[in-house]
């Protein structure tokens, strides 16, 4: 339905029998919406408050002139384009004609008024206002259009942008996937067929000692390769959305002490001295099962990266609303370089423990990932030669998941 344009048209004078003149002239020929003023500042007043569209001003009026506030109104910029007509006495020099054009109007009409050419000059006017106006109009509804179809254009563009990062993030998943199972998951069980095949084969030409190694570095295998599968299926569960998840509010001890129990055997085999300072008091908001993933692969890579003889430690404290899980050694560090790759999954980062064990890094990038599921945060702090603290925050109530 097109917009219906009605005029607001101020008359100026300081008579009051001219300005209901006008207006009985408009009124009978125009529908418009009629504003009087009857002096040059109260004009200025009224353009303060409201837009108008013509303006029909007398010259001669107490204080400021009509010219005068002429000057002031084209001098706003927001009121330099209004249109006016001054009406005054007979000008048979034309003197105030250009006066009036110096000053900034469109037409000069002399007393007393010719009501036809009144009639006239106002249809032309208001034809051109009103020509305007639907023109401003159809601009506004064309530039909103436009200002929608920028928005609509940004949204499919950022989503188009996400979809290519989540491309992206799931070809670097996939081919991590299949580095893992073609080369680290392949290459320990090459290393146990083949020294259980030397011992079937030879085994009494070796020494029990020697047959002991053999048998010991069969079980690291086996115990180093069920971890890494077992990471494997966690983390593939994750990248297809089957990854079970269950929050509920539980005391750190409930699993720390169980993990430091499976862990201690690997330290052990190190000579790795491993303690627990979880306070019985600390607790989270998380799901147990991840959060015991998540402790259990920081503290064997610590076993990793830490020499014979070193230790490693697991503490927790409160911090405000989140608590703070901590596995702390003395191992071998992680340079700042590392440091940046350790969670990217499209990051090529092959790391060796102190005695060769080979890492995959998919343990820390299965930790964030969980870490990030359970509303938390995890960062590391690392110097070469020194050791390492991988820090775990975690809510210690409801998130907003």
């Amino acid at each position: 339905m097109e917009a219906t344009f009605i005029p607001d048209i101020l008359i100026v004078d300081d008579i009051e029998h001219n300005i209901f003149t006008l207006r009985s002239l408009i009124e009978s020929h125009f529908e418009a919406n009629i504003i009087e003023a009857t002096s040059g500042e109260q004009v200025l007043r009224i353009l303060n408050e409201r837009s108008i569209d013509l303006i029909l001003m007398d010259v001669m009026m107490p204080g400021m002139d009509g010219f005068e506030t002429a000057r002031l109104i084209k001098n706003r910029p927001k009121t330099t384009n209004i249109p006016i007509i001054f009406i005054s006495a007979f000008d048979p020099t034309k003197k105030l004609l250009e006066k009036g054009l110096a000053a900034g109007g469109f037409d000069y009409l002399t007393k007393p008024i010719d009501d036809n050419q009144l009639v006239y000059r106002l249809k032309m006017y208001l034809r051109f206002i009103t020509h305007e106006y639907m023109m401003n109009l159809h601009l506004r509804e064309l530039n909103q259009k436009l200002i929608e179809e920028i928005e609509e254009r940004k949204v499919t563009e950022e989503t188009l942008h996400i979809s290519k990062e989540k491309l992206k993030a799931a070809n670097a998943s996939k081919d991590k996937f299949f580095s893992i199972i073609a080369h680290d998951l392949k290459n320990p069980f090459n290393g146990i067929i083949g020294l259980s095949t030397l011992l079937i084969d030879d085994y009494d030409s070796f020494a029990i000692d020697e047959q002991k190694e053999f048998i010991r570095d069969i079980k690291t295998t086996a115990e180093n390769t069920f971890r890494l599968l077992q990471n494997l299926l966690d983390w593939s569960q994750t990248q297809t959305g089957k990854v079970h998840f269950e929050p509920a509010l539980f005391h750190l001890t409930e699993i720390s002490e169980e993990i430091v129990d499976l862990v201690k055997t690997s330290a052990g085999n190190k000579n790795i001295r491993l303690d627990s300072t979880v306070p019985v008091d600390i607790e989270v908001y998380a799901d147990k099962n991840m959060i015991h993933t998540i402790i259990r692969n920081l503290l064997l890579n610590a076993v990793k990266f830490t020499r014979c003889g070193g230790m490693i430690t697991l503490s927790a404290r409160n911090a405000g609303t989140f608590a703070e899980i901590s596995v702390t050694d003395n191992g071998i560090g992680i340079s700042p370089e590392i440091q940046k790759k350790l969670f990217c999954i499209d990051c090529n980062v092959v790391s060796y423990g102190t005695e060769g064990e080979e890492g995959t890094g998919l343990g820390l990038i299965l930790c964030k990932e969980f870490i990030e599921k359970n509303a938390g945060a995890i960062r590391v702090e690392s110097e070469v030669g020194i050791g390492s603290t991988f820090t775990v925050s975690l809510p210690v109530m409801p998130q907003y998941y």
